[in-house]
């Protein structure tokens, strides 16, 4: 066998080596495409569960089923709830049922509501397109409280026209603001005495805040507190004015 006496040369195989390689199809796709494709389905998460539903939340005066079960919906109240504390008293209260106005109008010039509709006697516990005044609670003008509720989300999406926001900024009213309830014809203007702070399970939606002997009208406004969590009740309690 004869003896190789000169340089020897040495070839690299480049087969296997993602630099060298021409085209190495598995480290083009987990560099290029797979993070293109993970950074798409980033952007499109983005724009459907937080981008879009903040446009709508600040610009629509109802909003969509799909949109308040986004990551958005779900983080600043928009979800669906209910006042199930409510539930028990208002089955109890049926028989008291009588003949009234579906709706009536409740009006709050500081916080920039006008007219909202509420619904007298309501059965909804979740109300999306009115307030709800509580069955077996005092009507608007007559002795005894009238409970009425409504929604609350993060007071930055507030929309006076939007009941699923409604009440979101009801803690900034103090002692003195008014307001305005109109029931059968009648304009009444009610004046804040207080505000009440109560876990759900303490909430009496049939108690008065002022003794029965002295016959007065009252109404009380009832969310959930800090607005956008469901942790609290807030209460704003007003009486009625004779000015």
């Amino acid at each position: 066998m004869p003896i190789q006496t000169g340089p020897r040369k040495y070839i690299k195989d480049h087969s296997n080596d993602p630099i060298y390689k021409t085209v190495n199809y598995n480290f083009y796709f987990k560099s290029k495409i797979l993070s293109g494709l993970l950074m798409s389905l980033g952007f499109l998460v983005l724009g459907t569960q937080v981008v879009l539903p903040l446009v709508f939340f600040k610009t629509q005066d109802e909003i969509s089923k799909p949109m308040r079960s986004s990551v958005l919906g779900l983080a600043t109240g928009f979800s669906d709830f209910e006042f199930v504390e409510l539930e028990e008293k208002n089955t109890a209260e049926e028989e008291k049922k009588v003949e009234v106005p579906k709706f009536f109008t409740l009006s709050i010039p500081k916080l920039g509501i006008n007219n909202a509709i509420v619904e007298t006697n309501s059965p909804n516990l979740s109300p999306e397109n009115s307030l709800g005044h509580y069955n077996g609670s005092a009507l608007p003008g007559s002795r005894g409280n009238a409970f009425i509720y409504g929604h609350s989300v993060l007071p930055w999406f507030y929309n006076p026209r939007n009941y699923r926001t409604i009440f979101s900024t009801l803690g900034s009213l103090r002692t003195g603001d008014e307001i305005d309830i109109k029931y059968m014809g009648e304009n009444l203007k009610y004046v804040i005495e207080s505000k009440e702070l109560l876990t759900p399970e303490r909430v009496d939606p049939l108690a008065g805040f002022k003794p029965a002997y002295l016959n007065e009208s009252t109404v009380t406004l009832m969310t959930c507190w800090p607005a956008g969590t469901k942790t609290n009740r807030l209460l704003v309690k007003a009486v009625l004015t004779e000015d």
